[in-house]
Order: C-alpha cells, then structure tokens, then sequence
C-alpha cells in the first residue's frame, strides 16, 4: 500500500501535542501530505491520552469510523501516545499498528516497510538508506502548526504516582533531555520565527539533566530548571517564555525568582486539584493547601501581577460537601485567573481506581457547575483591573474584521482588523473584559 496522504488526530495534553508535530516531521520526510479528515488519509495516526477514562473511551469509539472507511477502500490506522500496557494489547488487536511515541523510529520502519522493522530501508537504485529516525524521538526536529509559538519537550515520564494519574504507567520514569539538546532545539525554533517558546514536561520543574557542566558559568541559579529558564532567557528573539506542566512539591524558590527574568511570561499553570488537605492526602500530592497558598504569595511578591492558572478535580471518592466547599473557598482566596476542572472518572491501573467512587455522577454535576459558575464570577471580577491597562498581544488569529491572540498572561484578546499579521507583536489598551476575552 502506497501511503501518500496522512491525518493525525491527538488527544491529550500539550506534550501529546507536541509528539504529534514531530509524528507530522516524519510524514512530511517521507514526502505525504495532510489531509482534514480521516476518510481523505491513507493512513491515519490516533496520538492517545491515558490521563483519564473517557480520552480511551473516544479512541475506541473511532474504530467505528474507521470500519466504515475500511469497507470503502484501503486505510491504515494506527495508534501511540499514551497507553496502559493492559490497554495496548486489547487496541493491538484492533489497530493495524500500536507504537509506543518513545520508539517513533518503528512509525518509519512501518510506512517505508510495510510493518518490517530492518535498520534500514531500499532506495530506488537497490542502495541502502539510512533511517530518518533513530532511538531518540526527541532527535526528530518537530514540524510546529504555528511558525510563530514553539513547544520543547525538556523531560518526560513523572515520579509521582498521584493516585488518580496513569501517567507514571504510561510514560515511564522521569527522563531529562540534556542542557544542550534542548537549547539546540530552542534555538532552531527561534531562527524559523518563534517568539514563544513553551517548555513541556509531565513535571517540568523537576528537570534533572545529566549534563550540568553545560550551564554557562555566568547562571546565577542553583536549581536546573531555574537554570535552564535563564539560558533560554538569554536566546535574542524569543518574546515570551513559558512552561507546562510544574508541580507545586517542586516549585523551588529559584524558579520562583526566575519570574523577574524579562521574558517570562506573566502567567503560570499550577494545578491544585483539590483545596482540602485530606483529599490532598488521598489523592497522593504531596503538599497541603497551606503549603500551595505560601508558593502563591512568593510568586505574587516576586510577580504581583501575575496570572495564576490550575487544575481541579470535583467528586473524587471519599469527598464530602464540606471538603468541596474547601475547595471553593480555596480559589476564592487565592484568585485564580483561569480553572480547568473535570468531575472524577476512575481510571483503570491507578491506586484511586481501588477506592470506591461513591461521588454519584449527578453530584459531581452538580459540583462542577456549581465550581464553574463561581469561577466565571471571580475571573470576570479580576478582569476588570485590565480596563485601561495596555496588555502584549501575540496575534495567531486574523479575521476580515478582527485579529485577536493571547497576551503575556494568556488572556485572549481581540481587536479591530487594521492591518497586524499573524505573529505581528501589538500594544493593545484593553477596552472591555469579559470572562475569557478582552477587546481592545
């Protein structure tokens, strides 16, 4: 089968996001072309999440879809990410090729050999060429949707086994990229255009390169992430620098001091989950609300304007109304600019799976509205301090009449069309602030 038109479908966080554009780099190597829906593709890639329940349930429901096409002509689907090893065996006998994103290597092998895995592939003239990927993935310069915002993997895996993740089981350990790689991969981003640079991890504050002599002498921080966020600062071009996703157990005073570099951005996602210390305990996250309120106010000495970001889950077993309401009265205090919170799914494989889930689904409803709609009120509230304030805008989105893009301290913002182009840099004097988008 000649594979000449491809379709990439990802779930997930960031980090999936950013394993998709390195799968796209090995399609475009090999010379296919993209295309907008799965019945147009030769072969399509499924980039999984394993986080919760219901990303798996979606993988499974588009078999469906991909039968149907089946029954109409020759399609290849193909399935990585983020895969329980229980999960991968039940999709194996479903998906025409299951890989795990570490060993993208075998993607190509597959495409240029029909699922043979030989080190090496035929060229025309019967000569051997050697393989475009190799063991690293990471080696695979990814292919970015946006020439203007890049995202640099700098470690993956995670140590923490929170009891409700998959991830450790999935992604494995943490491994770090090295001091070098990634400032390589950093720099080639810059030199093709990107102004915003976002540094991924499943706990990127926990970076633990083996190559600490590779840090410039003149670092004045002690901590590696903290470092790293000072060598990337010093990279001419990059406008605005940011990182996803960090955990508040290792947000070490160095990197909180690292917020008074120039390029920060002026914002940081920092997932609380729960504003209760025993569902805290319960869910294995190491830290007490206590313990996140005291981080918050450093940050907010260091940074008094800063945006604050995080992750919430309702209905987690155990949780009671009062302790629900802790949580509600946790973002109250602390004033988040943005929340994103998911009702409880159990997931298979994980120590919370082994708890009984007795938070009925109509009560986790009937909290996750009742956060929401608390949420809309204080984030609308705290908009208002814009009103008059001029805010950096990266515009990403031109319109006949309008572009809009996202500020340092990710607030969306939209203006009247008067000529500014994608990855154009603009002064906007905010004039109305709604929940989610400002107007200037």
């Amino acid at each position: 089968m000649t594979m000449k038109k491809y379709h990439i479908i990802t779930f997930g966080c960031q980090m999936n996001k950013s394993d998709s554009e390195r799968i796209v780099a090995v399609f475009e190597h090999l010379n296919c072309s993209s295309v907008d829906a799965p019945e147009e593709a030769d072969v399509v890639v499924v980039n999984s999440c394993s986080v919760r329940q219901a990303p798996i349930d979606r993988v499974w429901g588009l078999l469906k879809i991909f039968d149907e096409i089946k029954l109409k002509r020759e399609i290849s689907v193909i399935l990585t990410g983020c895969i329980l090893p229980e999960d991968k065996i039940k999709f194996e006998k479903r998906y025409d090729f299951v890989f795990d994103i570490k060993e993208l290597n075998l993607l190509e092998k597959y495409l240029t050999q029909s699922g043979a895995t030989p080190a090496s592939r035929l060229t025309g003239d019967g000569t051997e060429q050697q393989l475009y990927t190799d063991e690293n993935y990471f080696s695979v310069l990814p292919k970015s949707s946006s020439k203007y915002k890049a995202f640099v993997p700098i470690m993956t895996g995670c140590n923490n086994y929170c009891s409700y993740c998959a991830v450790p089981y999935v992604r494995g350990r943490e491994e770090s990229r090295s001091v070098k790689e990634v400032l390589s991969e950093a720099n080639h981003l810059v030199a093709n255009g990107a102004k915003e640079v976002t540094l991924l991890g499943q706990n990127v504050n926990s970076y633990a390169p083996a190559d600490l002599e590779s840090f410039s002498k003149a670092n004045p921080f002690h901590q590696p992430f903290a470092k790293l966020l000072w060598e990337v600062n010093q990279i001419d071009n990059i406008d605005r620098i940011g990182f996803l996703s960090s955990h508040p157990k290792d947000l070490h005073d160095d990197i909180i001091q690292a917020f008074s570099l120039p390029k920060m951005s002026n914002y940081l996602h920092l997932a609380l989950q729960s504003g209760d210390n025993q569902v805290l305990e319960k869910m294995n996250r190491k830290y007490t609300i206590e313990d996140y309120e005291k981080l918050i106010s450093k940050l907010r000495q260091v940074r008094p304007d800063i945006a604050i970001g995080t992750d919430i889950i309702v209905g987690f077993p155990g949780e009671t109304v009062q302790q629900f309401e802790n949580t509600l009265k946790a973002f109250d205090r602390i004033q988040f600019d943005i929340a994103y919170h998911a009702m409880y799914s159990p997931r298979s494989g994980t120590t919370a799976d082994k708890l009984e889930d007795d938070v009925s689904q109509e009560e986790k409803r009937r909290r996750w509205h009742q956060f929401q709609d608390q949420m809309k009120k204080i984030v609308l509230l705290n908009n208002q301090k814009y009103v008059g304030q001029k805010v950096s805008v990266l515009i990403d989105t031109v319109e006949d009449d309008y572009v809009e893009g996202n500020s340092r301290e990710m607030k969306r913002v939209q203006i009247k069309n008067s000529g500014a182009q994608i990855g154009d840099i603009v002064e906007v004097e905010v004039k109305k602030a709604r929940e989610w988008v400002f107007y200037g």
